[in-house]
């Protein structure tokens, strides 16, 4: 089995990679993410894990290479990380009382072959109905701080959250069951559902 690469410096993504024991080393795709959506959001969101993965393969000869991009969306319009407190107090009303969807693109190549596979995992989101205190405490406790959409499912948000339909992992930032899905594709796991030995890089 060749190791598995992040192409991500992502806290949240290796906090969910050590929790499910699947080894892997880090090396953060330095691509510009601010591009404007085009086409829809599935389509956004995997063309976006293709480009990470673009950036960090040609750095290694062999493994897998793991792209993820997850966004926050609510009514076809992406919430991004926000830029200040202010914006994370705006996207906080606007999920306030709603439903939304997270989605991410995940794409997993080997470097070796150039063979890879994406998927998109989408996950319904309904936030309880918060008044004005409630947010403020919220934009106060700096949690907002480089979560998409303003907020850590994983933290305090999660008293807001009344119902999730899909992946709670997606949330975080990593839909554990697709890269399960993907790396099957790869042979990643033996007959017994085990790791297969790290060959090293």
């Amino acid at each position: 089995m060749d190791q598995l690469i992040l192409a991500s410096k992502s806290p949240r993504r290796r906090e969910i990679l050590d929790k499910i024991c699947i080894p892997y080393i880090v090396y953060g795709a330095k691509i510009d993410e601010t591009d404007d959506q085009k086409g829809d959001i599935r389509s956004f969101v995997i063309g976006i894990s293709k480009r990470k993965v673009d950036a960090v393969v040609p750095h290694f000869s062999s493994g897998l290479v793991l792209g993820v991009d997850t966004v926050v969306a609510f009514q076809n319009r992406i919430l991004g990380k926000p830029r200040d407190g202010e914006e994370a107090k705006r996207y906080l009303q606007i999920l306030n009382g709603n439903s939304h969807e997270v989605l991410s693109g995940i794409t997993v190549r080997d470097a070796a072959s150039g063979v890879g596979y994406s998927s998109v995992s989408e996950t319904s989101v309904c936030f309880a109905t918060l008044n004005r205190t409630e947010i403020d405490r919220y934009i106060e406790i700096g949690e907002w701080f480089d979560k998409a959409g303003g907020y850590a499912i994983q933290g305090a948000a999660s008293l807001f959250i009344e119902q999730i339909s899909g992946s709670f992992y997606n949330v975080m930032g990593l839909p554990v069951e697709e890269l399960y899905r993907l790396l099957q594709r790869f042979s990643y796991f033996d007959s017994a559902g085990k790791y297969r030995p790290v060959k090293k890089l």
